[in-house]
């Protein structure tokens, strides 16, 4: 028997051997990769859900089909290999088959930038033309304006509304000779309108970049230094609740410029962070305002646009309210007369919203 056994040995082939040593290690291999790989790679349900969101909704919904036939009956028309292919490739490495710019945006140098959602498109507004945000401070110098008095104004209640500037330096140049304008003074207009309507605001012109250059901070940093600005005035005011980073876009007039009932006004467009969970909160809100531009001010919105990427901050300090926007106000090349006509439109929009929600 001996013999027999040590005969059937010989034939035994060798790369079994190493096979079967594989299958005994692996799981010990296995879990010891697991166990020491960085936190942030780990399969956690936070993890699996930022993956799951990358996959379409119409591909998911044919994945419950194949679970489940009921859903066969409302089979959407049109959905094929390439929605499967798309959300394979957006899984796997956030490139989208519809979308070019999700091939260039990782290779070229500042095309990145442009790593944006359009999620409500105003008249003329595509991927084209999305808003720029400024590189460096203009050069013209954050005006010292002193505070108007309040005399002939009535009484606007409890301060709701917080304008402020996180691009301070950011102005306006007209090419018809007209004498440069800064950006808060676009707060101060909307602000007056504001307080006409009724509503309680808080212009705040604290000049980040004068904040910056004391500090010895980059440009960069502006929205980290706004940041701590905003959070004291709300520690201070509890009851501004509406947060308004207002800017200035650096496309060109033909682009930021509408004729609204017969006027030339400075267009406008909402900008949402997109890289803080709360986000959706302030997308509603600037696509409900958004919504009353097309119905009193028709076309003199371009739309909502969700921005995140490393070439953007993100947050914007949307965080801090779920009531917080950025808006751009017209571009460089817009007019002060198309400037104060969209700051009145501005305040009266921001106005109808503020009392709908107080009654309701």
């Amino acid at each position: 028997m001996a013999t027999i056994l040590l005969h059937k040995k010989k034939h035994i082939p060798y790369w079994l051997v190493p096979v079967y040593a594989c299958l005994v290690v692996m799981p010990f291999w296995m879990a010891g990769f697991l166990t020491v790989m960085p936190f942030s790679y780990h399969f956690t349900s936070q993890s699996m859900s930022r993956a799951a969101a990358e996959i379409p909704a119409a591909s998911f919904y044919q994945l419950l089909r194949l679970e489940n036939h009921a859903f066969q009956s409302d089979e959407k028309v049109g959905q094929g290999t390439i929605g499967w292919v798309d959300a394979a490739f957006q899984s796997a490495a956030g490139i989208s088959l519809r979308d070019p710019r999700t091939f260039l945006g990782k290779e070229l140098p500042g095309f990145s930038i442009y790593d944006s959602q359009i999620l409500i498109a105003g008249e003329g507004t595509d991927y084209t033309n999305l808003p720029v945000e400024s590189k460096k401070p203009d050069d013209l110098p954050v005006p010292k304006e002193p505070d108007e008095p309040k005399e002939n104004t009535p009484p606007a209640g409890e301060e709701k509304v917080l304008l402020y500037f996180t691009h301070t330096s950011e102005s306006f140049t007209p090419k018809n000779g007209q004498a440069p304008m800064n950006i808060t003074e676009v707060g101060t207009m909307i602000g007056k309108s504001l307080e006409e309507e009724g509503i309680g605001v808080s212009v705040n012109k604290t000049d980040i970049g004068a904040l910056l250059k004391k500090k010895g901070k980059k440009y960069s940093a502006s929205y980290e230094e706004s940041r701590t600005v905003v959070a004291a005035v709300q520690k201070k005011e509890p009851s501004l609740s509406y947060l308004i980073d207002i800017h200035r876009d650096s496309q060109d007039k033909s682009i930021t410029t509408a004729r609204v009932n017969g006027q030339d006004m400075a267009k406008t467009v909402f900008v949402v962070g997109g890289e803080h969970p709360g986000y959706e909160e302030n997308a509603r809100f600037a696509s409900s305002l958004h919504k009353l531009f097309e119905q009193y001010y028709p076309g003199l919105s371009r739309g909502v646009i969700v921005k995140s990427g490393s070439q953007t901050n993100g947050k914007f300090n949307q965080d801090l309210s779920n009531r917080a926007i950025l808006i751009e106000m017209g571009g460089v090349d817009n007019t002060r007369e198309e400037l104060e006509r969209s700051a009145a439109a501005v305040a009266d929009i921001l106005a109808r919203f503020i009392k709908a929600e107080q009654n309701e």
